[in-house]
């Protein structure tokens, strides 16, 4: 969970930047190497990457997973919670907003999704569901797709969740790093077109893509282990879709033998979407090496450090109990528990339209929907 922190906070001043050589431009040769301000924001700021990951730990630890309703119930209103609170203000994606606009209105979970968005947020946000599952893999492939359908009903995007999550539960258990990707090809391979329109995927998409894109995605990994690159996203993609999100992650941690942190700033130093790289690089990378193979001065300076240790114990408690267990209320950062889905949150208003990912694009699309909402300078 801290590694998860770690990487998105180390990827949040480089998103935005169009190239490599605009990093180095502005942090130096060697790139970024330690916590930058991101705007507004100080040094150790994560993302909505995070954010919403903390959402997903929270619901695993509030529901368990032996209720799916119930925890896709407890998911919707930690969601919804996020999409009101004034910390959402780091460029969320504009499929996420209209999920959980749609979650908060009373729309079921299986309906809420925008069926044709394969956005890396499903991915990002699911390593808590491979450490609550690391232990169960049927389990692990059902809860992390349908948290992914909250938001993105595309089947590539509900593939990425799963792909993130088993990568997760691969490196945790204690899985050798050469045999990752294709553990994690397995979990995906294991997705039956049944589950995918069960889950509300288009019947279209799943028919013409299934799985597809995911598994050719891992296929490139395997393919390009060995090729050195200085930018990730050249061999693999940007990353603003799932498949290419978990790709270069699975890349960068690979490249680097493991090693968190060679791992995550291969992710933050990169051209496409560097935060979301980082995270998912962070989560797998810190599940391999534990809490000691993360830098202290990052794992102590990230923000909302203490609050990411008592989550992640509780998580773990939690996996070990296989039931509910009382977290701390430092833990609750966006209210859920105070608010669930307030009556109001029906009042969002906007359209379920995808938006275009540019900044202002976002920035627009984020204020018509939340007006209490800091704006980005």
């Amino acid at each position: 969970m801290i590694g998860m922190a770690v990487g998105d906070a180390l990827g949040h001043p480089t998103e935005f930047q169009a190239s490599l050589a605009s990093i180095r431009a502005r942090w130096g040769p060697r790139g970024l190497t330690t916590f930058e301000a991101a705007g507004r924001h100080p040094p150790g700021t994560f993302t909505d990457d995070t954010q919403m990951a903390v959402a997903v730990a929270r619901a695993l630890c509030r529901a368990g997973v032996d209720d799916i309703e119930r925890l896709m119930r407890v998911m919707a209103e930690e969601f919804a919670a996020w999409a009101r609170s004034p910390l959402n203000n780091r460029a969320p994606g504009g499929t996420c907003i209209a999920g959980c606009r749609n979650l908060a209105r009373g729309i079921p979970w299986r309906e809420a999704g925008v069926k044709g968005s394969k956005g890396c947020d499903a991915a990002m946000r699911s390593p808590p569901v491979g450490l609550y599952l690391a232990g169960d893999r049927t389990k692990l492939r059902s809860v992390s797709a349908a948290q992914s359908t909250l938001t993105h009903a595309h089947p590539t995007a509900i593939a990425s969740g799963v792909a993130a999550a088993a990568a997760t539960a691969w490196a945790a258990n204690g899985g050798a790093l050469d045999a990752i990707v294709d553990a994690t090809r397995e979990a995906v391979q294991a997705i039956t077109d049944d589950e995918l329109l069960a889950l509300g995927a288009s019947p279209a998409l799943v028919q013409r893509i299934g799985t597809r894109e995911m598994l050719d995605a891992l296929w490139k990994v395997r393919d390009r282990a060995s090729i050195e690159a200085d930018d990730v996203c050249e061999l693999l993609g940007g990353a603003w879709v799932g498949e290419e999100a978990v790709a270069c992650a699975l890349w960068c941690v690979l490249r680097a033998g493991g090693d968190f942190r060679e791992a995550v700033l291969r992710g933050a130093n990169s051209s496409g979407d560097s935060d979301s790289i980082a995270c998912i690089a962070g989560a797998i990378a810190g599940a391999h090496g534990g809490y000691g193979a993360i830098p202290e001065a990052w794992a102590r300076g990230v923000e909302q450090a203490e609050a990411l240790d008592r989550l992640a114990r509780s998580l773990f408690e939690a996996s070990e109990a296989r039931g509910p267990v009382r977290l701390d209320a430092s833990t609750d950062l966006f209210g859920a528990e105070v608010l669930g889905l307030r009556p109001d949150d029906e009042d969002l208003g906007g359209d379920d339209t995808e938006v275009d990912s540019a900044p202002d694009a976002l920035r627009s699309f984020r204020a018509s929907l939340l007006p209490r909402t800091e704006e980005e300078p």
